[in-house]
């Protein structure tokens, strides 16, 4: 059986490594918020340069 002073620090540890996974997950999750903007952005400048393609090759062709 485990004395009062070992089970608090059983404790605390539990709640520290608790506390790290919940920051890693929230870091995991800001990181692929991130990478979901930058396809966003990348998917816009695409569809920009797509559009400016074919408003050249249309004149162009004219």
């Amino acid at each position: 059986m485990l004395s009062p002073v070992e089970a608090l620090r059983k404790l605390r540890e539990e709640m520290v490594m608790d506390r790290r996974r919940s920051v890693d997950q929230q870091e995991s999750i800001q990181k692929v918020q991130a990478e979901i903007e930058a396809i966003d952005r990348a998917i816009v400048d695409e569809l920009a340069m797509q559009s400016g393609d074919d408003s050249k090759s249309s004149s162009v062709s004219v």
